[in-house]
């Protein structure tokens, strides 16, 4: 959904409200290919003309479903963010620094609400997504292999590095045994 710099100076309020459902799933997919499938997003927020620059502030909530970290098996998540950005005209003279939301110099005369969507949800996605009944369950394993936590692989190499011990020094221990 485009919207045209001239629709947003011209609205007859301060402020071009927004209340839209987008069906991005395509369109991010062909971003992430790992994501498995996405509800539309609600997109509720507003865009204010201010001088010679543009702000939008709105929040996106959406279910996109992933991969699980552990099997491999979808994981639905429930996603809400906020975004914050302030759109300059080409050309036009600011500092990204004195504003709070982010800076984007326009290329077209128009706003692309869809590419500020996708940006925000991939920026926002879980790296690590688990499934609900993973996450106090055994971990996953198979024929001769299982997943062990990062804290069992610490612990299981000391325990090795305890057990073994040095062929060399075996005799050494009936050297101490000898003179007790």
């Amino acid at each position: 959904m485009k919207w045209t710099i001239r629709q947003i100076r011209e609205h007859k309020d301060d402020l071009l409200n927004l209340d839209v459902e987008l069906s991005l799933f395509d369109q991010i997919k062909l971003r992430d290919d790992s994501i498995i499938h996405m509800d539309p997003v609600r997109v509720v927020g507003y865009f204010v003309p201010y001088e010679q620059d543009i702000v939008l502030h709105c929040q996106l909530t959406t279910v996109i479903t992933l991969p699980s970290s552990r099997s491999l098996k979808p994981v639905p998540v429930e996603i809400s963010v906020p975004i914050r950005e302030r759109y300059f005209l080409p050309g036009q003279a600011y500092n990204a620094e004195d504003y709070e939301e982010t800076a984007i110099e326009l290329e077209f005369d128009y706003i692309d609400l869809d590419a500020a969507v996708i940006d925000a949800l991939l920026l926002n996605m879980p790296i690590r997504v688990i499934a609900p009944d993973e996450e106090n369950g055994a971990m996953p394993s198979g024929n001769n292999w299982t997943v062990v936590t990062e804290e069992a692989y610490h612990a299981q190499k000391v325990e090795e590095q305890v057990e073994s011990v040095d062929p060399r020094f075996e005799a050494l221990k009936t050297l101490k045994l000898d003179n007790e």
